[in-house]
């Protein structure tokens, strides 16, 4: 008898003859059921608990959240690419355009959560260990947080109005940058963003816009006291600037286009061999912290965008000091 997790049973419609079903679970066959009408899956769909792999063909058009509630061992769930109403995407199920998670298998241990997916449907992780939970609730929040258009970003920060970039306040309200480092990171927001953008798609472009248009200017100084204004201000000015410049102007930027951004230091590997001295911007997206180091990414050409800590190409990448970024 071959070990019944290895059975693979296709399902379309709601009904299935047990008899067979046993019978095609001893021998190791699939199964294929083809539904003539549209039909709605529920728990009474499925006789067999022990099914790894379903296939939801294109007559079904409603699954119930108690579908696959008692499949303890559901791996697998795939779509018929001619369902009108649900697709499927790394063995999980999904609506028509993967909007929202319908269900991930409980025997599943891992798979990528496309970015499109900002909700989770009531009983979609049922069975799935705390861990598991916490990761995917995390990932879509994450994709919540990187999926809004301009006007639904929460809180103040930069917007395309009338040809030009303005400042919506947390009320709501409409008004010309103030003259300083808020005016000068919206040039640089105007130049690299349009409105149709997503904020992720608008942080993305602006980070290389900086990273490309600012000329690096070795110095010495470690700054000290409330600088990371001043530097924003004569990095995005100058066109000229230090890690310590780069990492305050972007973190200005990353600021009023909606995000928590603080300004770090620190050490990193230097190419002599050794430690010595850096800054470079922190984003929070979702629930994370993300490094941006627009000056490493000038100067090696790539790599240095949304990194964490363990990916960060020069690291070891050590914090010393934080510094919130605020207008």
């Amino acid at each position: 008898m071959q070990n019944l997790k290895n059975n693979k049973i296709r399902m379309t419609g709601a009904r299935l003859l047990s008899a067979l079903l046993i019978m095609a679970m001893l021998l190791g066959f699939s199964i294929k059921s083809e539904a003539k009408d549209y039909v709605t899956l529920s728990s009474t769909s499925f006789k067999d608990y022990n099914i790894t792999t379903i296939h939801i063909g294109s007559d079904v058009y409603e699954i119930m959240p108690n579908a696959f509630r008692a499949l303890k061992h559901l791996q697998c769930i795939t779509v018929s690419e001619n369902n009108k109403f649900y697709s499927s995407y790394s063995g999980c199920l999904y609506d028509k355009f993967q909007t929202e998670l319908i269900c991930f298998p409980p025997a599943l241990q891992a798979a990528y959560i496309p970015s499109t997916v900002t909700e989770i449907g009531e009983t979609a992780l049922r069975g799935l260990p705390d861990k598991l939970k916490s990761e995917i609730r995390a990932a879509v929040e994450n994709n919540q947080s990187t999926n809004y258009n301009e006007w639904d970003i929460p809180g103040a920060h930069f917007i395309h109005t009338g040809g030009s970039i303005m400042w919506m306040t947390e009320s709501g309200d409409i008004v010309t940058p103030t003259p300083g480092v808020m005016a000068m990171a919206a040039d640089i927001v105007g130049v690299s963003t349009t409105m149709t953008m997503k904020q992720a798609e608008q942080l993305e472009s602006a980070f290389y816009q900086l990273s490309n248009s600012i000329v690096y200017e070795r110095s010495e100084e470690v700054p000290s006291g409330d600088w990371i204004t001043s530097y924003a201000y004569n990095t995005l000015q100058t066109r000229k600037g230090n890690c310590y410049g780069y990492a305050a102007a972007f973190g200005y930027i990353a600021k009023g286009l909606g995000y928590d951004a603080m300004v770090c230091t620190g050490t990193v590997t230097s190419a002599l061999g050794g430690r010595t001295p850096h800054a470079w911007t922190e984003v929070k997206i979702g629930r994370k912290w993300y490094i941006f180091d627009a000056e490493m990414q000038r100067a090696k050409g790539g790599g240095y965008y949304k990194q964490t800590y363990d990916s960060y190409p020069a690291g070891p990448i050590i914090k010393e000091k934080s510094y919130p970024v605020n207008y």
